[in-house]
């Protein structure tokens, strides 16, 4: 049925679908209504899940990689400053090549203190040994929590996932979404398939010292592990379609009028659908330009990337994330794998808005520069309404 809902009800409706047993909770805004809903339906008594409430994130990630050890399904979500805090958990988690889905609703990272939206805490992730989705749509965001589930326990995988959304933008703003069936969903995920398991009558343990050799080949594995599930991402999502009619996930990146397109757009998230309305109005005006929305940031879709960006005369990348001293992650990461001219624009950090306008601003004006033949390879991009602001250091930071 449709349903309008937000992208935090989107997903705990998603992980009642899954039938998830054990969930590690602990709120921080924006994601906090996830666990909230999940809570409540727990005393309505419309799911049988554990839902486990403690202390910090750190402990909601060791709650939820001792049920997936134990051969459980598990999930959990964060944002921010707990996803910091939850950083050497996230890494057991990867090593333990435990499968375990969690929901990342993206906010500023402090310090100043800040809890608008910007992508830097998901984005600060990429090297720990996930597979990392992120959402442009409370329907994506349903969507992708659900294939993450197949994904991540399929036995060609068994590495977990995480999935991002953009915080308020996504997780507290509500649209039409498509909930398949409890039917449906149960014939697309199948029970878990975990050989390894923790057993108080067993003598397995998991995460002891290894030695060198043994401890490098078990990052290799991962590695491998989600190098290769390409080929498992692209195959649960044509199975998805089973589940939502209306989806399309045959790839793992989205293309949009990139065919005819002389330059392309890069984009990641919510914005992406700003980005859109910005290359239909640039198209008008007798822009040549297409854009290409990044849904999977590991694995990172090396092949469809050069095989839709590969031949135009310009790429420019838009990050709602910084590697400071660098420029945005996302720019690093399309810049390694094409050969063609590429700009990174850093712009909508701790919740500066980005509307059609702006994004026709800054794609318009760096085409131009791409044009000549002379351009900076990263810029700071404010809109508009904001450029009168003093960019200078805040005297309350002095």
């Amino acid at each position: 049925m449709m349903k309008i809902i937000s992208g935090n009800e989107a997903v705990a409706l998603a992980v009642k679908l899954a039938r998830v047993g054990v969930v590690g909770i602990y709120p921080i805004t924006p994601q906090t209504t996830i666990i909230e809903e999940l809570a409540e339906m727990k005393a309505r008594g419309e799911i049988s899940t554990d839902v486990v409430r403690v202390e910090s994130e750190h402990s909601a990630m060791g709650v939820t990689l001792g049920a997936a050890v134990s051969g459980v399904r598990a999930f959990t979500a964060t944002s921010s400053q707990g996803l910091l805090y939850m950083h050497e958990m996230v890494w057991w988690a990867a090593g333990s090549r435990a499968p375990i889905v969690m929901v990342v609703a993206t906010r500023a990272v402090g310090a100043p203190w800040n809890i608008w939206n910007e992508n830097t805490d998901f984005m600060s992730e990429r090297d720990s040994g996930w597979i990392m989705a992120f959402a442009s749509s409370p329907q994506e965001a349903l969507d992708l929590t659900l294939q993450a589930f197949r994904i991540s326990e399929d036995p060609r995988v068994f590495v977990p996932m995480m999935v991002g959304m953009d915080g308020f933008i996504l997780s507290h703003t509500k649209t039409n979404v498509y909930i398949p069936s409890q039917e449906d969903v149960d014939a697309f995920i199948p029970p878990r398939r975990q050989p390894y398991v923790i057993d108080p009558e067993t003598q397995e343990s998991m995460g002891n010292i290894f030695q060198p050799i043994h401890y490098m080949k078990l990052r290799q594995s991962i590695n491998d592990a989600i190098a290769d599930s390409k080929d498992v991402i692209r195959e649960v999502g044509r199975e998805y379609e089973k589940v939502n009619p209306l989806a399309d996930y045959k790839t793992l990146n989205v293309e949009y009028k990139l065919e005819d397109a002389d330059y392309a757009v890069v984009t990641m998230g919510a914005w992406s659908l700003d980005a859109m309305e910005a290359v239909d109005r640039l198209r008008e005006r007798g822009i040549s330009v297409g854009l290409y929305r990044v849904r999977y940031v590991r694995p990172w879709a090396e092949d469809e990337i050069l095989r839709a960006l590969g031949d135009k005369k310009g790429v420019i990348v838009f990050d709602r994330a910084t590697s400071l001293g660098r420029g945005g992650p996302l720019y690093l990461e399309v810049k390694a794998s094409l050969n063609n001219p590429v700009k990174g624009v850093v712009a909508g950090l701790g919740g500066v808005s980005m509307n059609k306008k702006d994004f026709m601003e800054a794609i318009s004006t760096s085409i131009e520069e791409m044009k000549r033949g002379s351009f900076r390879e990263v810029t700071w991009y404010y809109p508009s309404e904001v450029k009168e602001v003093e960019l200078g250091t805040p005297r309350s930071a002095i």
